[in-house]
């Protein structure tokens, strides 16, 4: 009987350990699936938010413009390129500089009606070709068909000799579509030891199908503000049939250029050329011994010790150089505020507004003999402020889209006739802003001073402390 029971109790303990194991694992078995399901269902989850994530990223080197003037329009930025904008992509510069190619790429929004001797889009194609003959050494790039926003377009462009620097090849490139009366258009350029025709146009295809217009999304490439910049601008008195031949005489005009490149606004500030100062090395003398003792450089150092600002670059010219180059821009328009009469510079010009040449141009800018301008001193400090009035009217002489899309004309052509030392990057760099100043808000000025004996020397002194306050005021302009 304990027998049996023992067999019987074995049995019942068997059959519960097995519906315990059975439940058990099916409850593992259970959990599994349940875990296997919840970690698909999680993996999946993420995969979708990787994916959403993804798609809601912006590139970074996305830009729109943001006027409310015209379409906005967008791109992608090749990367690595340095943006800087204008009026809220009005005008926007691309610039990639590398050991071996400088290029950049500008964009720039023109109301059609408001171009100066362009009636219509077909005539952009005329005025980009013109005055090429002055580029002896340049090939003409086959034209190109490509689609820009939806837009038929074609790519122009050329290849020439860049006289700047070291006189490489260079590369010019220009595409422009039409929309709502705006011409769009967008320019390369680019010059280097190792640049290619065929590699430009094909980077330069692909920046244009990125280009488009009514953007979707806000910018994302942020731009990098332009700074100020001084230019000395240097008017010498040498020539061919003047003793010293050229570019080592006597400095007669100095203008220091200050621009504000995120506004335009700037100040032109004349320096007597008889003003005594101290010339690094070489102890005290008029200002405009300083070339003709030291050339560009001991000129620049002077400057920049009277002045406490640094000089970016600078800009010189002669007798020989002067007339041509205003010959060459077409003359300029200036008005004179009094009558001339000067057997010595040859200026003779009645008061009133009057459309000069070289010839005529570099006589009035010689003209010392005269009483000045209402409010202002007459002789010497008259011519200086004539100069100044010069250089800003040849600017207005030409159109921004003008300065814009002929750019290496212009830049050859006056490297026939002044000395810079100005590279293909500062041409760049200037670009935006000089086609877009506003010449009502250039200043005159010139730096407080006085004719006066200084041992034996007739000089002109000035007062240091205004002088510096001055310069202070401009530096923060």
């Amino acid at each position: 009987m304990n027998y049996k029971n023992k067999i019987k109790n074995f049995f019942v303990i068997l059959i519960i350990m097995t519906i315990i194991f059975s439940a058990f694992f099916g409850f593992t078995s259970c959990k599994k699936e349940k875990t296997s399901y919840i970690s698909t269902t999680t993996l999946a989850q993420t995969t979708l938010s990787e994916q959403t994530t993804t798609t809601n990223i912006v590139n970074e080197d996305f830009y729109s413009s943001s006027s409310t003037e015209f379409t906005n329009y967008s791109f992608i930025s090749p990367k690595g390129w340095i943006l800087t904008e204008e009026n809220k992509g009005q005008r926007v510069l691309l610039s990639n500089i590398s050991p071996s190619i400088e290029e950049s790429i500008i964009v720039s929004v023109e109301k059609l009606d408001q171009i100066k001797d362009i009636k219509n889009e077909s005539e952009v194609q005329v005025k980009y070709f013109s005055d090429l003959k002055n580029i002896k050494d340049k090939k003409d790039l086959p034209e190109e068909d490509i689609t820009i926003s939806n837009i038929q377009s074609k790519i122009y462009g050329y290849e020439y000799t860049l006289l700047l620097d070291n006189k490489q090849k260079a590369i010019d490139l220009l595409s422009f579509i039409n929309n709502d009366g705006y011409l769009y258009i967008i320019k390369y350029m680019g010059t280097g030891s190792n640049i290619v025709s065929e590699t430009a146009i094909s980077d330069f295809r692909e920046f244009l199908k990125t280009f488009s217009l009514n953007p979707q999304k806000e910018s994302a490439k942020k731009a990098q503000k332009p700074n100020s910049v001084n230019i000395l601008i240097l008017g010498d008195d040498s020539a061919f049939d003047r003793p010293g031949g050229r570019v080592n005489g006597r400095t007669d005009i100095i203008i220091i250029f200050h621009l504000n490149l995120s506004t335009g606004e700037g100040t032109i500030v004349t320096i007597p050329r008889d003003t005594w100062v101290n010339i690094p090395g070489h102890g005290e003398g008029k200002i405009n011994g300083a070339h003709a003792i030291g050339g560009n450089e001991l000129t620049i150092k002077t400057i920049e010790e009277l002045s406490g600002l640094k000089i970016d670059n600078y800009i010189i010219t002669d007798f020989d150089g002067f007339k041509p180059l205003i010959d060459f821009l077409g003359g300029f328009t200036v008005e004179i505020k009094e009558n001339l009469s000067d057997s010595f510079s040859g200026c003779y010009l009645s008061a009133g507004v009057h459309h000069l040449n070289g010839e005529q141009a570099l006589a009035l800018c010689r003209d010392r003999h005269r009483n000045g301008e209402p409010g202002f001193q007459g002789g010497a400090y008259a011519r200086e402020r004539e100069a100044a009035k010069v250089i800003l009217a040849l600017y207005s002489q030409q159109t921004s889209f003008e300065k814009f899309i002929k750019m290496p004309v212009f830049i050859n052509f006056l490297l026939n006739y002044v000395w810079t030392d100005f590279t293909f990057k500062d041409v760049i760099k200037y670009l935006p802003t000089f086609g877009k100043i506003n010449t009502n808000k250039i200043k005159i000025t010139t730096i407080p001073s006085w004719p006066e004996t200084v041992g034996s020397a007739s000089a002109v002194v000035y007062d240091k402390d205004a002088t510096k306050e001055l310069f202070e005021e401009i530096k923060n302009q």
